[in-house]
């Protein structure tokens, strides 16, 4: 009987194998969508890196912020947003439409994320033309960051919807690939890093206000028409529980999750910083911003060739030691940098000359792009794993909530460490204020 139980299981696995390996070879999105993805990912994600809003670089020198006054105001920001973001969870995860659980929220989000957009690109020329002074800078900026806080929680749902897309998993890896290989397009950047190294060293006469809101109204309207379209031809393919998980039940869940625990504790001990960014570094000691663009040109066609190797390391290596072996190059790279510096003494150290810095981030930017493309896709593959085997013993897909407790760790960790690190700046570092 046991032979005949046997031999009925192995002709049932063997009847279902073409099945599978025919669903596996299923492409569910049309060529427009997959077209629409990758133009969302390359050109959607546009900005000017390192001079960006949210960059130390723009904080306190073009938008003329104080360190410790912004520090406390975000304090107020990070608490609101530990607020919301149970409510925004909640309701995203109970969300059941004909359209789907995420799509209706990529339409709610459309018009705030624009009207926002917009008045981050003029907001320098607004505080300029009003003559503001430091308050009303702070509050100003303030308010754009709790509406744009308000809209990522409550309507920042539809970003969902890049996990559930496909349900096909090389699909979804495929297209991952090609996406992060056109992604990343750091022009703008460079752009703004040379003109402002000229305006910086008296070479040309121009205001880097001006020169931010017109690159920032460029990249606004490119990244409006991908993310447009992307909305438009998106579909929502992956199906969810019909009926909504249990709130208590999907957070149980989440401290349940070994993998999501694990995942979410080394983006905390990742994040943790003591300082500021290095490109106030390269801007007030070295003088040199286009260090990076200029220190990474011969590692560029090797990030390049990252991706053929990603591939092979994807079927050599287990996504853990990947993940381990990127994260060790960008260790090694960075304490080179940081030794390389040191070199000297306080006062004739060689982290005071561009020569012996561009070197040295030369060879550990080249060693860093070895294992770009790996970066680029694990990173992603970590996360839908995370949500696939959640589902897998839970029996329902509670994104919102994973996200959300993801973000908690993050939260508090930004707050603590915002506050010690603008004090820092403010009593050991000398910040040359622009209009």
């Amino acid at each position: 009987m046991s032979e005949i139980k046997s031999s009925a299981e192995a002709a049932a696995e063997a009847a279902d194998r073409p099945l599978e390996r025919a669903y596996m070879n299923r492409l569910f999105c049309s060529t427009r969508e997959r077209i629409a993805y990758v133009l969302k990912s390359a050109l959607g994600t546009l900005d000017i890196g390192k001079y960006d809003i949210d960059s130390d670089i723009f904080m306190y020198k073009l938008f003329a912020l104080q360190p410790t006054h912004f520090a406390k105001a975000k304090i107020g920001l990070g608490i609101y947003d530990m607020i919301n973001d149970p409510l925004s969870a909640l309701i995203i995860d109970n969300m059941r439409s004909r359209w789907g659980k995420f799509k209706p929220f990529q339409y709610l989000a459309l018009l705030p994320s624009l009207l926002i957009g917009f008045f981050t690109c003029i907001l320098p020329l607004v505080a300029n033309a009003g003559n503001f002074n430091e308050k009303q800078r702070l509050r100003t900026f303030m308010m754009i960051k709790y509406a744009g806080e308000t809209v990522g929680a409550f309507f920042g749902g539809g970003g969902y919807i890049d996990n559930v897309f496909t349900p096909n998993p090389n699909e979804r890896s495929s297209l991952l690939v090609v996406a992060k290989f056109f992604s990343g397009i750091r022009l703008p950047e460079q752009i703004f890093g040379v003109l402002f190294d000229l305006i910086d060293n008296g070479k040309v006469d121009m205001s880097v206000t001006n020169l931010f809101v017109g690159m920032k109204l460029v990249i606004f309207v490119i990244t409006s028409i991908v993310s447009i379209y992307w909305v438009i031809v998106s579909k929502e393919r992956v199906p969810q529980t019909e009926k909504p998980p249990n709130p208590i039940k999907g957070l149980i869940s989440v401290f349940k999750n070994k993998p999501l625990l694990i995942y979410t504790l080394s983006d905390v001990v990742d994040g943790i910083n003591i300082g500021t960014s290095e490109t106030l570094y390269y801007s007030d000691v070295l003088h040199f911003t286009t260090i990076s663009m200029i220190g990474g040109i011969p590692g560029s066609p090797i990030s390049y060739l990252s991706y053929p190797l990603a591939t092979k390391f994807r079927r050599r290596y287990s996504t853990k030691r990947l993940f381990l072996m990127q994260r060790f190059s960008i260790f090694f790279s960075e304490g080179m940098f940081l030794l390389v510096g040191m070199i000297g003494g306080k006062h004739k150290g060689l982290y005071l000359r561009k020569i012996p810095m561009l070197l040295t981030f030369m060879a550990g930017n080249c060693l860093e792009m070895v294992f770009y493309g790996t970066k680029q896709i694990v990173t992603s593959e970590i996360n839908y794993e995370v949500l696939d085997y959640c589902e897998w013993k839970n029996g329902y897909r509670v994104e919102a909530t994973i996200n959300m407790m993801r973000g908690y760790f993050g939260k508090l960790k930004d707050i603590i460490l915002g506050v010690l690190n603008a004090w820092l700046l403010e009593k050991m570092g000398r910040i040359r204020i622009r209009a």
